[in-house]
């Protein structure tokens, strides 16, 4: 059965779509509003960067708290209608000529810590609208229309600011979050307001969501392999950004075609999540393909040197990586959720994403320092290398004897 059967998902679907597709429009559109229209430095860039990814280490134990003490569908659109006030305000303030740069900072800073507030209660609020037998079809939908959006809407930024202005293409980012608002205005869900327990404290209740994420057998593996991935991602990435500009001499066209050959493997990966989990089993399809994208970044070994060769090579090893972690990520997702009791659905999701995520900047910098000593093609190896011990993880632990994913959901197995 399809979680297109379900009119509130079919709702929640028009809103994360639409307001995925206007962020990626804003990635791009932002920096480009402040380096042309601002005439930002380099160094003020780096910070409007910055801003925007800090709350996710900053916010992300607090709103996890607050997504299990509160309804969590009224903080979704508490945030949809903060951040079109937020990012509206930018091209208003460039209109009127009172736009600063430090203006930004503040503007951007806050629409990130209620991003991070949508997307806890957004990952909480899913097992209620949705049942257990759903959630995977429903993530796999949600995840091929993530990708989609990040292989189209970049473009689509650049094109519009040219086109327009970055002024006008920050709007429309604007825009689509009122739109996902009035969509999931019209959700209607069952979810009665949590009742505060005696001495409640908040302190408590993020050791207790830490507590829950080390302790279940599901959920431990997963952000082992979340946390190793991003960390040795990062190195591989920049290394390959470094070696495929300097040494390949392969422009931002070129450059770009391999990211959407990646987006591509991603969206069809997701899409087609669920055939592969129903017909070998739960728990050995989440290890086989998480595999599959894990390993097949050893694939850039085969490019030893700038040629006609490189270009195709390196997009097929991305369309394989794409493939493999769309799929992955989809039962992933899934199995968190299911392993997840609800009332701890907000805090799990913000201590797995404060280790996983909080790895990126580590893996960054890490990435940096092995480039600067030994060049791009040695830190990409190094990358290269380093991502399918990722799977380890998962491949020494309980995940690969599920048969289905109600079986993570019992109580007693976790």
């Amino acid at each position: 059965m399809s979680a297109w059967r379900i009119p509130n998902f079919r709702r929640l679907w028009v809103g994360s779509t639409v307001s995925w597709f206007g962020s990626e429009i804003g990635e791009l559109a932002l920096p480009l509003l402040a380096i042309i229209t601002l005439s930002a430095s380099a160094a003020e860039v780096g910070v409007l960067r910055a801003a925007q990814f800090l709350p996710f280490l900053l916010a992300t134990l607090p709103f996890g708290v607050l997504v299990d003490r509160r309804r969590r569908l009224p903080l979704m659109i508490g945030a949809d209608v903060g951040r079109f006030l937020l990012v509206g305000a930018i091209p208003v303030l460039v209109w009127a000529g009172v736009a600063h740069i430090e203006i930004l900072y503040v503007l951007v800073l806050v629409a990130g810590a209620l991003t991070v507030l949508y997307q806890l209660a957004d990952f909480a609020i899913l097992p209620r609208i949705v049942a257990t037998t759903d959630l995977l079809d429903a993530n796999g939908k949600l995840a091929a229309s993530q990708s989609a959006a990040e292989i189209s809407g970049k473009g689509v930024g650049g094109l519009f600011v040219q086109a327009v202005s970055a002024p006008f293409a920050v709007l429309l980012d604007a825009v689509s979050y009122l739109l996902s608002a009035v969509s999931l205005r019209r959700i209607t869900v069952d979810e009665p307001s949590p009742v505060p327990t005696a001495n409640a404290s908040a302190r408590r209740d993020v050791v207790e969501g830490l507590r829950a994420v080390v302790a279940n057998r599901y959920i431990r593996p997963l952000l082992g392999e979340a946390t190793t991935f991003n960390l040795v991602n990062e190195v591989f990435i920049l290394g390959l950004l470094l070696w495929t500009v300097r040494d390949l001499e392969l422009g931002p066209g070129p450059l770009g075609l391999i990211f959407t050959a990646g987006g591509a493997g991603t969206f069809v990966g997701a899409w087609y999540g669920t055939r592969i989990a129903t017909r070998f089993g739960y728990g050995r399809a989440l290890l086989v393909t998480m595999l599959v994208g894990n390993t097949a970044p050893l694939g850039v070994l085969l490019v030893t040197g700038p040629g006609a060769a490189a270009l195709p090579v390196l997009c097929g090893v991305f369309l394989l990586i794409g493939l493999g972690t769309g799929l992955a990520n989809v039962h992933a997702v899934s199995l968190r959720q299911a392993a997840t009791p609800g009332d701890l659905q907000g805090r799990v999701n913000a201590a797995y994403r404060l280790f996983s995520w909080g790895a990126i900047p580590i893996g960054a910098a890490l990435g940096g320092v092995l480039a600067g000593w030994f060049g791009g093609h040695a830190a990409m190896v190094v990358g290269a290398c380093g991502i399918p011990l990722a799977t380890v993880w998962v491949a020494v632990s309980a995940i690969p004897r599920l048969k289905t994913i109600h079986d993570a959901a019992d109580p007693a197995l976790t």
